[in-house]
């Protein structure tokens, strides 16, 4: 990629409808952040949040709340950054003080095998959906080294991941999300609709919201849903509850890489060096006024989507209280989608059908677009770790080779026997601790705030209120993520 010289304009003209935004132009900024909510959409709201409600009512609220915030503010100071220098964080990182490529190395690794989790622990929530619906018995004859129900959960996994792979390969992303959206956003007004209807406890409902803790298990999950909870700790839950909102660390890397589609500020058009950046800014002012003006679009694309994640995640959440723990119905086994049909029917019964189809698209739509966002979080991995080989060939060559990895290796993790593998919510749990978690969004932060100071001037850098934002979210994400990791080896 070139690198500007000091004699031109760096920063191309920002459109009218930036420099002075208003509503109805709002929407020609949104794209690469709506991409992220759909991916997360599936596990997150549909069952990790209204599990959170069902477990413990309206007390980790602010799991969501305060994950959805921190993180919004985690992908858009590295958004920032690629709209300023054309430079993705990763690459930035490099030059990190201690070992050689550390971070690069810390955020993309993990990633490489959550591809792998993810493309067999969603297929097989979903294969256990369709085998309920379909009237499949749960119990039965083993077959080979798999029992009955988790032979035929692996048969159906088969399908959906087929699917997945011929929607891939053979249509277009674009058509598939619009569908979802439309069925979602029906499905997401009932939801809405739902709470409304039955009233949530409003002074529960803020205090779980702005208050955190973390409380001991109901003495019922013990005697209800033994073979789960025994010996496992509440801050395990609280791992995965971190993880609903919004995706990780590495779909943010993904997230960024699509920036370069967007061709805000000069993502997707060149690098500048720091050199260039300090002569422009301090000749022209006007270069300073173009740079904040683009910083609005990433801006803008987070704010909307994130605020979106957050609310429709705690509406999850608030359901999964109001309808679910009264009736001690949690997200688990093979009933992690099935029980949380009671949100719409309790509007009217037929619509079990609106959450039903509503479910099947989200999945779907989840494992498509987690495609489009592996594939660029690897070709932002390579242009990271090996600059040279992403300079000589074209990483669009890299598609065919994630997206087959993604559908061979999840297929592998579903056929392995549990005894080995390991269940949906075992894998999911060990995943989340080992990739950081929390910790990762946190120390996300703190590598940003580096990134700014050395490879920006002054004039471009952040302002105190972002970087004040910024020490804020590292430290309560670290802080978290810690916790949780030591609670994760305490009950193992």
């Amino acid at each position: 990629m070139s690198t500007h010289s000091t004699d031109s304009q760096v920063y191309p003209s920002p459109p009218p409808s930036l420099v002075k935004p208003r509503v109805s132009s709002l929407l020609t900024f949104l794209g690469p952040g709506i991409i992220i909510a759909s991916v997360t959409i599936a596990s997150g709201e549909l069952v990790f949040a209204s599990r959170s409600g069902a477990i413990f009512g309206y007390s980790m609220l602010w799991c969501f709340l305060y994950a959805g915030v921190f993180k919004g503010i985690q992908v858009y100071t590295a958004a920032r950054h690629i709209v300023l220098t054309g430079e993705h964080p990763l690459v930035t990182w490099r030059s990190m003080p201690g070992p050689p490529l550390w971070f690069p190395l810390l955020i993309v690794l993990p990633a490489i095998f959550l591809m792998l989790v993810g493309f067999s622990a969603l297929p097989e929530i979903l294969a256990t959906f369709i085998h309920r619906l379909l009237g499949g018995a749960l119990s039965g004859p083993d077959v080979g080294p798999w029992n009955h129900l988790e032979y035929w959960i692996n048969v159906w996994a088969t399908v959906v991941l087929t699917v997945c792979l011929i929607l891939a390969w053979v249509s277009s992303y674009e058509l598939v999300e619009r569908i979802s959206t439309v069925i979602l956003g029906v499905m997401v007004f009932c939801i809405a609709s739902a709470l409304l209807v039955l009233g949530p406890d409003l002074p529960a409902l803020i205090s779980g919201l702005l208050i955190p803790s973390v409380s001991d298990y109901p003495s019922w999950v013990f005697q209800e849903y033994s073979e789960t909870f025994t010996g496992r700790s509440p801050w395990l839950e609280v791992t995965l509850y971190l993880g609903a909102v919004g995706g990780g660390s590495q779909d943010y890397v993904g997230y960024i890489g699509f920036l370069r589609e967007k061709r805000w500020g000069l993502a997707g058009r060149s690098v500048a060096s720091l050199e260039d950046l300090e002569k422009a800014t301090a000749d022209s002012s006007l270069e300073v006024e173009r740079a904040r003006t683009w910083t609005r679009a990433p801006l803008l694309d987070i704010t909307v989507s994130f605020t979106f994640v957050i609310l429709v995640t705690l509406m999850f959440a608030a359901l999964g209280a109001l309808v679910l723990n009264p009736n001690r119905a949690i997200p688990d086994g093979s009933e992690f989608l099935t029980v949380q049909e009671s949100f719409l029917t309790a509007l009217h019964p037929q619509l079990k059908w609106l959450y039903r189809i509503g479910a099947f698209l989200a999945f779907i739509g989840t494992l498509y677009g987690a495609f489009e966002v592996y594939y660029r979080v690897v070709a932002e991995g390579v242009r990271s770790v090996f600059p040279r080989l992403a300079a000589s060939r074209p990483l669009e060559n890299l598609r065919p080779i994630v997206i087959f990895y993604c559908f061979l290796g999840g297929l592998a993790l579903v056929w392995l026997p549990r005894e080995i593998a390991g269940n949906v919510l075992g894998r999911l749990t060990f995943t989340s601790v080992i990739s950081g978690g929390a910790a990762s969004s946190g120390i996300w932060c703190f590598a940003m705030l580096w990134a700014d100071h050395v490879r920006l001037p002054p004039a471009l850098r952040m302002s105190w209120k972002l970087k004040l934002a910024a020490v804020l979210a590292g430290t309560v994400m670290v802080g978290l993520g810690v916790r949780v990791i030591v609670s994760y080896f305490q009950s193992s």
